[in-house]
């Protein structure tokens, strides 16, 4: 019996024997009566997870399918959601445009007249699918050929074999057009798991505390690593029924015309991460690979998720038919620069609110190696739902109490936000040191006062 890494090889020799020599140029779409040979487009997207990956430098964590199809593919190093949230940030993935474009700023509904997902593909003779979460409003304006839909309190939101099941079901209703298919993951989203998270009939081991990486916005306590642990049995179930899936399109066919993307909507749910415009908030995962996408690649462009849905389009051989803030990657995907225009040197993300009153919106700009973080207005005690839900933060409100000065300073940064943070990320990577007052730098903060500037939609929302 082959494990899973010899069917993974296997899959990866026979995706580069018959795609990669195939060349890499957008097709159009077939004359009628022929076999339509645009490639398959495949979206997968977890729930609250950040870049925690195995490929993305973070030790312990076990994510051995993300991990080959990084090493396979091509891995993005600066991808970034234009929001905290996972609302307006999924929103973005189905838009192309920035929250403040498609209206859903926090946790509203898409505004009427904003050209959908599902609309972009039906139009460019794509069959459409959706597994699990949608995770943007309204739902009945999200229409997809096929949809199974997941609960958040479903069992099978967090089943391998109904996600295999469902994939299955979408490949069965073949009509002869090629795919797209979204599927959206929610392991890694709280609550986490308490069972070292099975996803098959054997049993697993738990991620052992003492081997998880703590980040260095967080406190190293027993509480913190054995809550990121459950966080990590999560993310292992989500990373298996990733590699469960590809392995089920290779048995059936699909996989060498298939290019799949994998990506998260927002950070972790601890503090300095979800529902702020730090790193840990905005920095995402990017993996691409399949038909045409370099193999081994590592690129380093500032991209963005709402250059998604321009890329996929771009890979159907059909323009989008309007506008987009995101830009298409496919040239990046086959190894090529991007030179008509040149890529962006800077990348911006948004957040309003996260459903805890007062509403603190925060805009971020991050260009070369410095992030700059704009919030209104200054004095207010920002709060989120993480304080509700996280032991990690019950951990560091504990250590403040017992006099940990270290600790209470840094969660009296996190409620209380200056106007400006200015940080050097090469540097200062967990972003502890905010260099917006430090006159030596007074220099790099009118650059990104000028970023910020550029763009309307970075001002506060009327009455911030």
């Amino acid at each position: 019996m082959r494990s899973i890494h010899d069917v993974t090889s296997l899959f990866w020799l026979a995706l580069m024997l018959v795609s990669f020599g195939a060349g890499c140029g957008v097709e159009q779409a077939a004359p009628s009566g022929a076999e339509d040979r645009r490639p398959n487009l495949l979206l997968l997207v977890s729930d609250d997870q950040g870049t925690v990956l195995g490929c993305y430098g973070t030790p312990g964590v076990q994510t051995p399918e993300l991990d080959a199809l990084a090493a396979n593919g091509t891995r993005f190093t600066r991808a970034y959601a234009p929001s905290a949230v996972c609302t307006p940030s999924r929103s973005s993935i189905y838009t192309g445009l920035m929250p403040a474009q498609h209206g859903a700023t926090g946790f509203q509904a898409v505004n009427e007249g904003v050209t959908l997902w599902g609309e972009h593909f039906a139009r460019a003779g794509y069959r459409t699918g959706l597994i699990g979460k949608i995770g943007a409003k309204p739902v009945k304006r999200f229409a997809f050929d096929f949809i199974a839909r997941s609960d958040k309190d479903d069992v099978d939101a967090r089943s391998l074999p109904w996600h295999v099941k469902e994939l299955d079901a979408f490949l069965g209703e073949d009509d002869g057009r090629p795919w797209v298919l979204v599927v959206n993951f929610r392991d890694s989203h709280w609550p986490f798991p308490t069972d070292g998270a099975p996803y098959g009939t054997g049993a697993v081991v738990p991620h052992p505390a003492a081997a998880v990486t703590i980040p260095g916005t967080l406190l190293d306590a027993p509480e913190v690593r054995a809550e990121v642990a459950r966080f990590y049995d999560g993310l292992r179930r989500m990373d298996a029924t990733v590699g469960a899936m590809v392995r089920r399109l290779a048995e059936r066919g699909d996989g060498a015309n298939t290019v799949g993307m994998f990506t998260s909507d927002n950070g972790p749910p601890f503090p300095f991460a979800k529902t702020t415009l730090y790193e840990a908030g905005i920095h995402m995962p990017l993996i691409a690979w399949g038909a045409g996408v370099q193999a081994g690649a590592t690129r380093d462009e500032l991209v963005s998720l709402v250059d998604v849905l321009p890329t996929f389009l771009d890979l159907a051989g059909d323009s989008g038919g309007g506008a987009f803030d995101g830009r298409s990657m496919a040239a990046l995907l086959r190894g090529e620069n991007a030179t008509a225009p040149p890529w962006r040197s800077a990348i911006f993300a948004t957040h309003d609110t996260h459903r805890v009153e007062p509403d603190i919106p925060s805009r971020s700009v991050r260009f070369d190696d410095w992030k700059y973080i704009r919030t209104w207005p200054e004095g207010r005690l920002f709060a989120n739902l993480v304080m509700h839900t996280s032991e990690t933060w019950r951990a560091m409100v504990a250590a403040a109490d017992r006099g940990d000065e270290a600790v209470a300073a840094r969660l009296t940064r996190f409620v209380q936000r200056p106007e400006e943070e200015l940080f050097d990320l090469a540097a200062d990577p967990f972003e502890l040191n905010n260099l917006a007052g430090t006159p030596e730098h007074a220099e790099v903060l009118r650059r990104a006062r000028e970023w910020m500037e550029q763009t309307d939609w970075v001002s506060p929302p009327s009455g911030g």
